[in-house]
């Protein structure tokens, strides 16, 4: 099998690394669409209709589900192994070396947002399936379907609708939207708006500043790159050199990137700077929300300056600071299997009377959704605030030693010699908890950086290959688990 894989993508390399160019040149970012043709904007639909062509072309059966769901289809069999993608995006965000949305190959590296996270492995499963059908490997039984939604980094509801129609399920399916060897679980996932109000300081005696803005972020499930705010006062006492100054000593303290600067309204505008990570690993970034609450902390911490809206920037300091587990808010939990929580203020917005910070947590799968509720109901009454929350799935877990996790790792193994990779847990959540018996399955291997979500987003080359011929490993060795 191995001479004849070789072959085969010796002849379709071209192809398929035109393929993946050409899906990541659509900047396909789920947006909610009064279009019912583009229920998530054009760009997504013409990313799936795109991948539908290609499909096709390669003589396998395709169905388009109002642009919700696509659907790839090889044999008739009664017996179905589903491979579930996602043909949306995030946003580029900043920071970029090269064209965001241009499949630009550099180095032996493909760049370009969805390079990983999701288009890549999804043409090499598709790629993965021409194989199959070409040397004619699927068992007469079986059938192997992709499935493809259009909002997997937003809401679900593309996967969520598909389901209301009660389609036939697969018996196991492959997620290639995460880590080699293979994910035996993956957190529970919870987004939350909490917002709480504004309470006037105006009757105190030092010196006032008010923020006349105050905002950041770009998404929940990233860290975010940018916050910034505007300050304002009447105390003539104050001179704003002074306070550039003090603010750009306490970011230089915090080892944040900030640009400070003095408006032609006479305001004081603060910028902070960010690094972008996936929200289920916000240690690998810089959180320039948190940075600027910390910056103003320190600058309301001494004898001189408080703010009107003082209480936001100490129940920010109080309850999240620069944490990024949860330990301020309790809910600093932690097991074996999944390891720490996360927590990733995503995005803040000041308004009139309150600050609206929408989180995005990550917790253990020991843990449950009904326990970070009872933590946060407190807290939230305790800031005399509102909770709300958005998207919430439930923990996913695998035992090691279950037949699913077993055969891929041999496939994983024999792939790569590697006998040292063990099943891992994963903060992020892909469509395998959408269906059941459903597991993520690469395509980031053990020694490569994650770099999905995050600028100069790129993958190797020859490791397009690599998992091209795991997937389709992977595939046709799923069926033999199925009696």
């Amino acid at each position: 099998m191995k001479r004849e894989f070789e072959k085969f993508y010796e002849e379709n390399r071209g192809a398929l690394l035109g393929d993946i160019s050409a899906l990541i040149e659509i900047p396909s970012i789920a947006t909610q669409s009064d279009d019912c043709s583009a229920p998530f904007g054009k760009d997504v639909a013409d990313c799936l209709a795109k991948i539908l062509q290609r499909g096709e072309e390669m003589g396998l059966h395709t169905e388009n589900i109002g642009n919700y769901i696509g659907e790839i289809t090889l044999g008739e069999g009664n017996h179905l192994i589903g491979i579930l993608c996602h043909a949306d995006v995030v946003d580029a965000g900043e920071g970029w070396e090269t064209e965001p949305f241009k499949g630009i190959i550099k180095d032996g590296e493909m760049y370009g947002r969805g390079s990983i996270d999701d288009k890549g492995p999804m043409v090499c499963c598709m790629y993965a399936m021409k194989y199959i059908k070409e040397n004619n490997l699927l068992p007469p039984d079986f059938r192997l379907k992709m499935v493809i939604g259009t909002d997997e980094e937003v809401e679900w509801n593309s996967i969520a609708r598909y389901l209301e129609g009660k389609p036939e399920l697969p018996e196991i399916s492959i997620v290639p939207d995460a880590n080699f060897p293979v994910i035996f679980c993956e957190k529970g996932l919870i987004n939350a708006d909490l917002s709480y109000p504004v309470i006037n300081e105006g009757g105190a005696a030092k010196a006032l500043l008010s923020l006349q803005e105050l905002c950041g972020g770009e998404r929940a499930n990233v860290v975010p790159t940018g916050a910034r705010c505007k300050i304002s006062w009447t105390d003539e006492s104050i001179r704003a050199e002074k306070l550039i100054e003090e603010i750009s000593a306490h970011a230089e303290k915090l080892g944040a990137e900030t640009g400070v600067c003095l408006t032609k309204e006479g305001e004081v505008f603060v910028e902070v700077k960010g690094r972008a990570a996936h929200a289920m690993t916000p240690e690998k970034g810089v959180n320039a929300i948190s940075a600027l609450m910390e910056i103003l902390y320190l600058l309301s911490e001494g004898e001189r300056y408080i703010f009107v809206q003082q209480n936001l920037i100490e129940k920010y300091h109080t309850y999240i600071g620069l944490d990024y587990n949860g330990e301020k808010m309790g809910i600093g939990w932690e097991d074996e299997a999944s390891g720490l929580m996360t927590v990733n203020v995503g995005l803040m917005k000041m308004e009139k009377d309150a600050l609206t910070l929408t989180m995005n947590i990550r917790y253990p799968v020991t843990k449950t959704f009904e326990d970070v509720d009872a933590k946060l109901k407190p807290l939230t009454r305790a800031l005399n605030g509102k909770l709300e929350y958005g998207v919430c799935m439930d923990p996913i877990y695998f035992e090691k030693d279950s037949e699913i996790v077993k055969t891929l790792m041999k496939v994983y193994q024999d792939a790569t010699g590697d006998m040292q990779s063990q099943p891992i847990s994963l903060g992020g959540a892909t469509y395998a908890r959408a269906i059941p018996n459903a597991i993520a399955f690469g395509p980031v291997f053990p020694d490569q950086e994650e770099l999905a979500h995050e600028a100069n987003e790129h993958y190797s080359v020859a490791d397009y290959e690599r998992i091209t011929e795991i997937y389709a490993n992977a595939l046709l060795e799923l069926c033999k688990t199925i009696k």
